[in-house]
């Protein structure tokens, strides 16, 4: 295909590149970077006010499929995914049956292949069936393609356990992806502050995070194991991050948009497509966050997208299903950041590819001249409503459903193929 995009904003961190200019694409190729006024093409967007930038990389992901077909298919959620501007996804462990075998592991990344939206990088169970008891074969894991290794959101408890994973891990040079959250603590059903008082809710408390993360940074320096924290939701826990990094651990963290953006007084009225686990927290702790992405302490924002059928959500509070849908809202959500000047263009770009890239040791070719076309092109301005004629997921729990949104993806490729065109 020839097409000639025309007047974006070019962001690409890893190229220090912030500016307005046309981009030719041809058979797959960025032809040329500039001023191509004179240039003719079968296909022209005039992208006026868009942000053209590198291809996203999600680090945490639920894409269901297998025995969840009833809360979305990898074919569906991919989709949703490019339509978000992710080419790369790191798809949590916890599917049914879980992913602690190989043959599971081929049989996701097929169904993805075969749908043709995204490239997956599995993430593959710690320990056998997310049990905590038993370590999985990660070095065959890795061998079928596995980026890493996590428990999902299942705590273990057994620090002998916990020892023998992290130095199975050092060994073989593995990266251990955690989601911290102390198990007898986070039992309750939102964050513990005034709100869930209110409410009449079991509350989770912010030491239900830390505490876990401290006991993880002391098995990861001991062993050496390469860490990421997948979901920090906390004020302390980012001032833990950005200690542990300035004495010189080699660790990595993440956050997801939903933290970023929402708190915990959006649960009121027992809303329960803000029923998350981990929980969204106080507006001082979502403000640290956006601060932790903007320091460098927070290296990546992901999607944490969990797809969930209606029944799922309907239930009283407390027993409904934890998640929410993010894909349909991701780049509206990322508009509200950009448009309140919560962060810069730069600030998220490298949030969402470069630095995911990084950590899932992967790459997303800059947008030169002689690179294959890896970039989405976001329009900031379109006013759209999300509702189940325009979403793509397809999970019903859209927190923002039914509302007049800004901002939506007008393009995205993928390996020199558009994997979405809006």
């Amino acid at each position: 295909m020839n097409m000639v995009i025309r007047g974006a904003r070019l962001v690409d961190p890893s190229l220090n590149l912030d500016t307005i200019t046309d981009l030719h694409i041809e058979d797959g190729l960025i032809h040329a970077i500039g001023d191509l006024s004179g240039l003719t093409s079968e296909h022209n967007i005039d992208a006026q006010g868009m942000l053209l930038c590198p291809s996203f990389v999600d680090l945490h992901t639920c894409l269901r499929d297998l025995n969840q077909i009833q809360k979305g298919t990898i074919a569906s959620e991919t989709q949703a995914a490019a339509s978000a501007g992710f080419s790369q996804l790191c798809p949590s462990p916890d599917t049914q049956p879980c992913s602690d075998a190989g043959s599971v592991i081929s049989m996701i990344t097929s169904k993805a292949q075969a749908a043709g939206f995204c490239q997956l990088l599995p993430v593959a169970a710690l320990t056998k069936d997310l049990k905590g008891s038993q370590l999985s074969n990660m070095e065959a894991l890795s061998r079928a393609g596995c980026i890493g290794f996590s428990n999902a959101g299942h705590d273990i408890g057994d620090n002998t356990v916990l020892l023998r994973c992290y130095e199975y891990a050092a060994t073989f040079g593995l990266k251990v992806m955690v989601q911290a959250q102390d198990h007898a603590l986070g039992q309750g059903h939102m964050h513990a502050g005034p709100t869930a008082t209110r409410m009449g809710l079991d509350g989770i408390p912010v030491i239900a995070e830390t505490l876990s993360i401290s006991r993880h940074l002391e098995f990861m320096q001991h062993t050496g194991v390469s860490g990421h924290f997948n979901q920090i939701t906390s004020a302390n826990g980012v001032e833990l991050i950005r200690r542990a990094k300035a004495q010189g651990q080699a660790i990595t963290a993440d956050v997801s948009i939903a933290h970023l953006c929402f708190t915990d007084t959006a649960v009121q009225g027992y809303s329960s497509q803000y029923h998350l686990q981990p929980p969204l927290r106080a507006e001082s702790d979502r403000k640290a966050l956006i601060q932790g992405v903007a320091d460098g302490t927070i290296d990546a924002i992901c999607s944490a997208h969990q797809p969930h059928e209606s029944a799922a959500k309907c239930t009283p509070f407390a027993a409904t299903a934890t998640g929410m849908a993010t894909y349909d809202m991701f780049i509206p959500l990322v508009a509200r950041l950009l448009q309140s000047k919560q962060l810069t263009p730069q600030q998220l770009v490298a949030a969402l590819s470069t630095q995911p890239a990084h950590i899932a040791q992967t790459q997303v070719p800059p947008t030169a001249v002689g690179q294959v076309a890896n970039f989405t092109l976001i329009d900031l301005q379109h006013q759209w409503r999300l509702d189940a004629d325009s979403q793509v997921s397809q999970g019903t729990n859209q927190a923002l459903n039914l509302q007049q949104l800004t901002g939506r993806t007008r393009l995205t490729w993928n390996n020199g193929q558009i994997s979405y065109n809006r």
